[in-house]
């Protein structure tokens, strides 16, 4: 049972061998501005008023359409647009100039009732502008506003949300969108050592910690939850932190693996049975990211291989690193790898990737235009999808030549990164 609850007052070089990857069904509810958080032991769990520094927010997303009649709900521009589905809390993209170019304002309803003439107003912030076509120049412009906590009841309880939300406007089409996270962080036991974690509700159903089956057609499927836990010094940010996984998968901290578990605001971590195998990449520095029927499997490494459960995977993605340490170095190279990679127990597969890479050019006509692609891969067979130089800059665009049968230059040009 949900209730409505108005708002209280406001308050140098790259080596081609050695180079590695960093890591709805909602219930109708009012919203209220967020209270405090209490403390906890390790295994609790407390809500979060806003994400960690340097960890999105993300949550359960609802698009956004053109207001049908702006002035009737309480907004001033022509364009505006609203959340008109599901959502908890009513969103608009407005602005207070009705003649403006961009929306520029959030407004956000507190009553979840959809007119916003006294509504709570957050300021968008613009990105820098983005020509995303350098032939027709058709030029994207992005705002967005920072993380709002708000608060929903539901069940008759206080439950604490993140809202973000994130507007677009490419030529004449306008987009908006607005995310709601439930959240929460705590202290875990992994084996020895006790790591910070943040758990975020990424499946949509405002419980914290768990693991629902959805269904599509006649497939089944787990949507957990997901945690981050931080690395040894407290740092949760995607370049520091231990990992990343998903709630009722293995994920491995200082070494060893275990499963994460969680329900009525507990976290726990049970290390993994069976037998392990080990993984080596010829790299200083690496992540990699392995996927078998049953999970996924998101892990670092070095020059020392890595122990992981036995299986038979695919290397879905890797980052390889030209040097050791430095959590927030970028990769050099990003790859996947389409060959299986079985891991048994008590052995050790060695991977060489990143090695001798070279580039196929394709060419696609359509009428008096050709379009010429380029591909890259390495001698083991990986897709490589990113190649960055020294200081995290990407090598120049290579120069393409076009011969005729003579073999006399009929074009030049050089292509551009997608």
């Amino acid at each position: 049972m949900t209730e409505l609850r108005p708002p209280p007052p406001k308050q140098g070089s790259i080596n081609m061998k050695t180079i590695g990857f960093g890591c709805r069904t909602l219930l109708g509810a009012a919203v209220a501005l967020l209270s405090g958080i209490a403390v906890a032991g390790v295994g609790d769990l407390t809500y979060v008023k806003s994400p960690p520094s340097g960890v999105p927010a993300g949550g359960v997303a609802f698009a956004m359409t053109k207001a049908a009649n702006p002035a009737a709900i309480g907004l001033v521009h022509p364009r505006a647009l609203v959340v008109t589905n599901a959502s908890p809390v009513k969103v608009a993209f407005d602005a207070d100039d009705p003649k403006a170019e961009m929306l520029d304002v959030a407004r956000i309803d507190l009553t979840g009732k959809g007119n916003f003439a006294d509504a709570r107003t957050v300021k968008l912030t613009a990105a820098p502008v983005n020509v995303t076509s350098a032939t027709a120049k058709v030029v994207t412009q992005t705002a967005s506003f920072a993380p709002q906590p708000i608060e929903i009841v539901k069940d008759g309880k206080k439950v604490p949300v993140i809202l973000t939300g994130r507007y677009s406007k490419s030529g004449v089409r306008e987009y908006g969108s607005v995310a709601i996270q439930l959240a929460a962080e705590g202290q875990c036991q992994f084996g020895d050592v006790v790591r910070k974690v943040y758990v975020a509700d990424t499946n949509g159903n405002f419980e914290i910690g768990d693991v629902i089956v959805r269904k599509v057609a006649t497939r089944e499927y787990k949507s957990p939850d997901t945690c981050v836990i931080a690395n040894a010094a407290g740092l949760l940010d995607a370049a520091s932190c231990e990992a990343s996984a998903r709630m009722g998968e293995p994920v491995q901290v200082a070494g060893k693996w275990y499963t994460l578990t969680g329900s009525g605001m507990k976290v726990a971590a049970e290390p993994v049975a069976g037998s392990t195998g080990k993984l080596a990449i010829d790299s200083p520095r690496w992540q990699a990211m392995l996927t078998c029927k049953e999970y996924t499997l998101s892990f670092k490494g070095g020059k020392e291989s890595v122990e992981i459960p036995a299986g038979v995977y695919q290397l879905v993605m890797f980052r390889l690193f030209s040097q050791a340490g430095a959590d927030n170095a970028v990769p050099n190279l990003y790859g996947s790898y389409a060959k299986q990679v079985r891991i048994e127990a008590g052995k050790t597969v060695s991977l060489a990737l990143g090695a001798d890479i070279t580039m196929a050019l394709s060419t696609a006509v359509t009428g008096d235009k050709v379009q010429i692609s380029a591909a890259m891969s390495d001698s083991a067979g990986s897709k490589i999808s990113v190649l960055y130089g020294p200081g995290g800059k990407r090598p120049a665009a290579p120069e393409v030549e076009v011969v005729n049968k003579k073999g006399e230059v009929i074009h030049t040009g050089t292509l551009a990164y997608g």
